[in-house]
Parts: C-alpha cells; sequence; structure tokens
C-alpha cells in the first residue's frame, strides 16, 4: 500500500471518528484496508476530494459504514453442520426439553433472512415428526436495515434456494413466477430485529426478553473483527446461551473457537460448539 493511500486511510477513519462518531478500527486491519481500497476504488473522485466529500456529507459516511456491514448468506449454508444439526443436535434438544418445552434460536448476524429460515424448517420437521408437543422460536438479527427488510419480505430467486431440498421447497415455500416466497406459518416463527453485537448494555436482543438460548448462530462474520472484539463478542454469546447450549460458527471460525475452553468442538468438521458447565 502506497504510503498517499495509506495516508488516505488513516484520515477516513479519523474523519469517521471524530466527526461522525463510528470507530472503524473494531474490524481487522487487514479487511479494513482491503474495503476501504475498494470503496474508493469506485468512486469518481481522488482520494484527497474524497476526505472533503466525506466531511460535507452525512449520507456518504452512512453508506460508507453500511459498506461495513456484511449482507451475503445462503440456505443451508454449510450442509455438513447442518446435516448434523438435523441429525444430532435437534433430536437431542427435542428429548431433553420438558412436553410444550420450547426451543430457542438466536440467528446473529441473519443478513437476508437464509440461515433463520434454513433452522426453521429443519425445526418444523421435526416438530411434525415428534410424538411430543414443541414449540420453537428464532430470533434474527442485523444492523442492516435494508438486509432486515429482504429477510421479512422472505421471497427469494430460483439461484438463491438451489441448496433447498424439493420437499422443503414444496412444503415451506410458494412459487411466484420466477421466485420462491416462504410460507407465512413459517415466518411466524421468526422475529427480526436490528441489533447491534457490539452494545456493551445488552447481552441479547431486546425482543427475546432473556437469553437463555438453546443453538446460537454467529457466522462468518467474527473473522472480520479485531480480536479482542471479536472476544467480546463471544463473550456475549456464551452468556446468552442457556446450559448445555450451542453456539454454531463458519468454518473459517472454527480454528479461533477451538482456542476457548468454554466450548467443545461437537464433530469434527462442523463448526457447532457445546458449552461447558
Amino acid at each position: 500500500m502506497g504510503m498517499q493511500t495509506e495516508h488516505a486511510i488513516l484520515e477516513l477513519i479519523q474523519i469517521m471518528n471524530e466527526t461522525y462518531k463510528k470507530d472503524l478500527t473494531i474490524y481487522d486491519e487487514a479487511f479494513l484496508v482491503k474495503s476501504l481500497k475498494r470503496w474508493m476504488t469506485g468512486l469518481d473522485v481522488s482520494q484527497l476530494d474524497y476526505s472533503s466529500y466525506l466531511l460535507a456529507n452525512r449520507h456518504e459516511a452512512d453508506c460508507l459504514m453500511a459498506s461495513f456491514q456484511i449482507t451475503y448468506s445462503q440456505f443451508f449454508r454449510n450442509s455438513l453442520t447442518f446435516a448434523v444439526l438435523e441429525q444430532l443436535v435437534l433430536p437431542h434438544l427435542l428429548s431433553q426439553k420438558p412436553e410444550n418445552g420450547e426451543i430457542r434460536v438466536w440467528s446473529a448476524g441473519c443478513s437476508s433472512g437464509q440461515e433463520a429460515y434454513s433452522i426453521a424448517i429443519l425445526l418444523e420437521e421435526l416438530s411434525q415428526a415428534s410424538s411430543k408437543p414443541i414449540r420453537f422460536r428464532i430470533f434474527a438479527t442485523d444492523l442492516s436495515q435494508e438486509a432486515l427488510g429482504a429477510a421479512r419480505t422472505g421471497i427469494y430467486d430460483e439461484d438463491s434456494v438451489a441448496n433447498i431440498r424439493m420437499k422443503h421447497l414444496k412444503n415451506y415455500f410458494v412459487k411466484r413466477g420466477d421466485a420462491y416466497a416462504v410460507n407465512p406459518g413459517l415466518k411466524e416463527k421468526i422475529d427480526f430485529s436490528e441489533y447491534d453485537l457490539l452494545d456493551p448494555h445488552s447481552s441479547n436482543p431486546p425482543d427475546s426478553i432473556f437469553g437463555d438460548f438453546d443453538i446460537i448462530f454467529c457466522c462468518n462474520l467474527l473473522f472480520y473483527y479485531r480480536t479482542d472484539v471479536r472476544r467480546a463478542i463471544v463473550r456475549k454469546l456464551k452468556r446468552s446461551l442457556a446450559v448445555g447450549g450451542y453456539l454454531v460458527t463458519g468454518e473459517a471460525e472454527s480454528i479461533l473457537m477451538g482456542k476457548d475452553e468454554d466450548l467443545k468442538m461437537l464433530s469434527s468438521g462442523a463448526p457447532i460448539f457445546q458449552i461447558i458447565q
């Protein structure tokens, strides 16, 4: 990175912090530099002009900040993870719950909703096949209002549903032209809301009232943050887990979680960790 570019990036970080009270240094340094360079390259202004433009334009600052909020997701993104959940974790949770008990799930960083709907499909199938009455509630949170809007709408194109089994597509979606809409009955099981994982004043989404989650998903998000910020997020997630609860991460984060003495990996190859009591 050239000296001019490095100076411009440091100036942007300073402007965002001092003018707009947004701390970009929470992100991993390599990710931050790469993202800022990509953002600046896509603009039709010089690096020197951009600093002045950013200082005078609150909307541009909001857009820049939003560019750091990762909003990519897929249905059943890690097939092995969802296989272990379907065959091992969810049946075990069901067996441990009292009659009319509730399985509680938090999808942290839910993006446009695919992760939350994926686990809802598995839970709905499990509850229908079980002789024991079981309820479940999924709390799905994100910082991006745009992503949450898409999640609440629950309409996805054909490419987006490619990972979904045919029987699931038939049972839980309605075809609308070239798109697929999530059934209203499945939507009712999920609460989508805005929540900041870095909020120091709360341990879990306010809509959930209390934590005590049986499963928390925090996938492909942690490695974007600085080490100390990442640890703070993980501490919050662990506090929100029920006794014997499970934390599900992305594949790239499994090595980071493996160093946590409070968590044990459930199965090699699938980044699912159970909290040790």
